[in-house]
């Protein structure tokens, strides 16, 4: 009798502890951000922002998996893709349900309807930034992977600050101020404001 309840508890103490795991892990997600490759992305990017981005909003950062080009989004008059419509495609990823914000990363111009072109584009709870004009090669001028790099991180920062409840600030040196152009971007750099640092929202959802 004894080795027949020993042969059911083990079971159910392995279902127990696979069952603790799994809501550890769920809550992990819930309280951290995913880095999504929306079409092909160098991963070298990705792997830096994973670990400044974890330094600077302290959450886990996660990178998910990737999705494939977004061919829906693209405007063949306008040669650009509308981010909106890939906010929506990351929004609507049930794979992304459970993590508190998610990040989306493309290698394609992006733009809204009102503008020329846009760097990124953010709602409550999704971000999509636009990796095509922070590229010195993009005006004509030589490579440098050091602008690149910061450029990268100030918009992700940007894009992920408006997610935890950010709008756009009015001081030139804060990450929160809308960039008009790149100098915009190079000027501001990736911090945040005292004022919008103090109103930075970074409380998990229960």
């Amino acid at each position: 009798m004894k080795i027949a309840i020993r042969v059911l508890i083990l079971p159910l103490i392995l279902l127990l502890n696979l069952s603790i795991d799994l809501l550890a892990k769920e809550k992990d997600l819930k309280m951290g951000i995913a880095l999504v490759a929306v079409g092909e992305v160098d991963q070298n990017i990705i792997k830096i922002l994973k670990e400044d981005l974890n330094k600077i909003f302290g959450k886990q950062v996660w990178v998910g998996k990737g999705m494939p080009t977004p061919h829906y989004a693209f405007n063949k008059k306008r040669n650009q893709y509308l981010s909106t419509m890939i906010l929506n495609a990351l929004m609507n990823e049930k794979e992304y349900i459970p993590f508190e914000k998610i990040l989306g990363i493309v290698d394609h111009d992006l733009y809204v309807p009102e503008l020329n072109f846009v760097f990124g584009e953010a709602s409550q709870r999704v971000a999509v930034i636009s990796l095509t004009r922070l590229r010195q090669e993009f005006y004509n001028l030589p490579q440098d992977r050091s602008f690149f790099h910061k450029r990268a991180l100030t918009e992700a920062v940007h894009e992920l600050g408006h997610t935890y409840g950010l709008g756009h600030c009015g001081n030139p040196l804060c990450v929160m101020i809308f960039s008009n152009s790149l100098i915009d971007t190079d000027r501001k750099g990736s911090k945040f404001c005292p004022k919008c640092k103090s109103n930075l929202n970074l409380q998990s959802p229960r």
